[in-house]
């Protein structure tokens, strides 16, 4: 393995090789364990007081210990996570001792330091732990501790500083929307990661954040607090105990709420993948803030200045524009009482527009009501373990109180969703993804579809567009962007067909080619929006259909803005025409 250059602040003494203690080198194990703590007393700092409880001794017998012939001293943090191992060798059972260490690094969710000594000098390595694979490097030396502000348990005392304390810090403001931003580019300057995978990290900081701030009660000390730790690998081991200790407690709190949270909804219960000192610097740059008190809308546009450029540059077939995004929310007018679903949902922008158009229209209304629309009313579906971490992300800072996201195919048979049911959702508003053509082997693999049964092969939108409408209970109302070929094409009649006996067609609204150009998709798109019969509604009678062209949507092919749109005035148009036919 190669040696890397230390990113910590390097110990001057290299203790290990000092001639006062070169007559180690020929003693026993427990001889060189003894000096080498010594050692992590008086050279590295560590406090006395640690030894038995933070600092322990650690033989193979171990009960406590599930890696075999391992001889050494493990330094754990307050909460009893482990970040430094230090493996102890007599001189023919080095490379043992080393794998041993090895091992016990990779197979920790959270340690991330270690040391193997026979106590000679050519004997001595320092392997700092890759969360990114499961491989160590070598490194130079350990970073010396300092005394933190608290050394006692964290949760019950109060540092000098009183913005560490609960309903102290900082909300977010204006002046500092570009945190997030900042933040993605620590991750991707300091690792290396890819944007899209920084994007996953930027998620996992946010949510173990928001978990200290929702825990911490009033006049406790938050935890994630970088004075309270004496080292980088100290403070980088606590917080991924503690976003561990996140999950565990979604688990058991939300399992009440969606059936088999683990394998539904449980993408979050990924390891870390940052550094020590990525993940402390993440960690720090947030700590002197309140995420959870902070406005919703300046939260919302700091993370939406994250995640929109890149979904846009590298995942486009999950991006629905903003413009797109409002308007169809205007028009479906979205109520306190209803239970919303996007089955394609993305990073899950129809949602969270949801929230916001409910909370603008409900200010007056009981808190109680607001609460419940928040925490139960929002759910969405989405395949990729990347997207639904992010949009559950964007729900919790919106304040929607759960995010009621599940990680699968919205097309699978209802039989593989124990907690979602045909005909149960008062609206559903989707970008369905389209431009693949399913062949009989796929179609088998989806539920049960009326429109594509006996066919060869079925466009995925089509499939998209049946199961939305399933999805909605009589009388329920739908928004659903579609290729206009489903449409027009005298091919596709019989989807039309189907379609005006499951529902009562209200709009058909035509957006220019240039609305989906910007992100990679050129193909001429309509919205429709239609209202599932009522049992027994005549589907006979004769009625009128709100039609429209959406010329300017406000920006152009290449995705600069424009001053003005159609879309307020579209809007307004169908507003009355509403008024007057009902849905």
């Amino acid at each position: 393995m190669p040696i890397l250059k230390n990113k910590y602040p390097l110990c001057s003494h290299n203790w290990l090789f000092r001639e006062d203690n070169l007559e180690v080198q020929n003693n026993s194990k427990e001889v060189i364990r003894e000096w080498v703590l010594t050692e992590i007393f008086k050279s590295y700092n560590y406090p006395i007081s640690w030894l038995g409880n933070q600092i322990k001794l650690i033989d193979s017998g171990n009960s406590q210990l599930s890696i075999k012939d391992f001889f050494g001293i493990c330094i754990s943090t307050t909460k009893g996570e482990p970040f430094l191992w230090i493996s102890i060798s007599e001189g023919n059972e080095l490379t043992n001792a080393e794998a041993s260490l090895v091992s016990i690094l990779i197979n920790s969710d959270c340690s991330g330091l270690g040391i193997v000594t026979n106590g000679t000098e050519q004997g001595t390595k320092f392997l700092r732990r890759r969360f990114d694979s499961d491989k160590c490097d070598y490194i130079t030396d350990i970073e010396a501790y300092s005394q933190p502000e608290i050394t006692s348990n964290l949760k019950l005392n109060i540092v000098a500083d009183s913005s560490k304390t609960k309903n102290s810090l900082l909300p977010l403001s204006s002046r500092v929307e570009n945190l997030f931003f900042e933040i993605h580019s620590y991750i991707r300057d300091i690792d290396g990661f890819h944007a899209d995978e920084a994007i996953d990290e930027l998620c996992k900081v946010l949510y173990v954040k928001l978990y200290d701030e929702e825990m911490t009660k009033a006049g406790e000390t938050y935890s994630l607090q970088k004075s309270l730790y004496g080292s980088v690998e100290e403070f980088a081991a606590f917080i991924r105990a503690l976003y561990f200790e996140a999950i565990e407690y979604d688990k058991r709190i939300l399992r009440m709420n969606i059936s088999t949270y683990q394998s539904s909804r449980g993408v979050l219960n990924t390891k870390i993948r940052l550094s020590s000192p990525a993940l402390v610097k993440a960690i720090e740059s947030l700590q002197n803030y309140n995420i959870s008190n902070s406005d919703i809308d300046i939260k919302g546009r700091a993370f939406q200045k994250v995640i929109n450029p890149i979904i846009r540059a590298g995942m486009g077939q999950y991006f629905t524009p903003d413009a797109v995004v409002r308007f169809m929310v205007d028009i479906a007018s979205p109520q306190i009482f209803e239970i919303i679903l996007d089955p394609f949902c993305g990073s899950a922008r129809f949602l969270t527009s949801c929230l916001h158009f409910v909370r603008n229209q409900n200010q007056i209304e009981s808190e109680k009501l607001m609460h419940e629309f928040a925490f139960g009313h929002l759910h969405g579906i989405e395949k990729s373990d990347r997207m639904v971490r992010i949009a559950i992300i964007d729900m919790r800072l919106q304040g929607d109180g759960n995010s009621n996201i599940r990680c699968t195919d919205a097309l699978l048979d209802f039989s593989n969703y124990p907690d979602l049911k045909p005909n149960s959702f008062d609206l559903v508003l989707t970008n369905p993804p389209f431009g693949s053509i399913l062949s009989s082997d796929a179609i088998s693999k989806m539920g049960e579809s009326y429109l594509a049964k006996g066919r060869k092969t079925c466009p995925l939108e089509i499939l998209s567009m049946e199961r939305s409408v399933r999805f909605l209970r009589n009388g329920g109302r739908v928004g659903i962007v579609l290729p206009d070929g489903i449409l027009a094409n005298k091919n596709y009649k019989y989807v039309r067909d189907w379609l005006e006996q499951e529902a009562k067609i209200r709009a058909i609204i035509s957006l220019p080619i240039e609305t989906f150009s910007p992100f990679g998709a050129n193909i001429k798109t309509s919205i429709l929006f239609a209202r599932k019969w009522q049992k027994n509604e005549d589907k006979t009678q004769d009625y009128s259909i709100f039609l429209a062209r959406i010329d300017n949507v406000g920006y152009d092919t290449s995705g600069r803005m424009k001053d003005i749109s159609d879309f307020d005035q579209v809007s307004k148009e169908y507003k009355l025409f509403i008024s007057r036919e009902g849905w």
